[in-house]
């Protein structure tokens, strides 16, 4: 008979007891992401500053591209993919962001090519993969915020839209 009383006492511990993916979304956003997030503004802010209306010659983009990007670029995608979500749920949403940043990564690896060969075919294909980078982010980011709306989480401050 005394068995009996434990399991309701288990059964409200169970329902208190913290949600697995709940804490690993918060250890993504608070502690796994902010190691990357600089490095990746730095990257992408140093293309957009000789990209688009900020065009200066192509020196002055593979300069930028070689010197400043790419290197920020790799070291974030490096330290991105060693990033290892405990649960399931939040490794399915890291691995849309590894693939993105793997497609942003290509091209710029790849405007490099286009400069170096002065080929407009490859430039075309590198802002492709630039796009299809970009929809992946905006993917991952709608994801992540549907995943946090499920899990009971709340962003706070300032959030940039990826």
């Amino acid at each position: 008979m005394k068995k009996l009383i434990y399991l309701p006492v288990l059964l409200v511990l169970l329902q208190c007891s913290p949600n697995p993916v709940q804490q690993d979304l918060l250890n993504y956003i608070n502690v796994e992401m902010p190691k990357v997030a600089p490095l990746e503004s730095e990257a992408v802010e140093a293309y957009a500053s000789i990209s688009g209306e900020n065009y200066q010659g192509d020196s002055v983009m593979y300069y930028t591209i070689t010197e400043t990007v790419v290197p920020k670029y790799e070291e974030f995608y490096s330290i991105l993919k060693d990033i290892k979500p405990a649960t399931a749920e939040v490794q399915s949403l890291h691995k849309e962001y590894v693939q993105a940043a793997a497609d942003q990564l290509e091209a710029f690896k790849l405007i490099l090519v286009a400069i170096e060969q002065q080929d407009p075919q490859i430039i075309s294909e590198a802002n492709d993969d630039l796009a299809e980078g970009r929809a992946l982010l905006k993917m991952w980011r709608a994801d992540l915020d549907s995943a946090c709306v499920k899990h009971n989480i709340v962003f706070t401050g300032d959030e940039e839209e990826k």
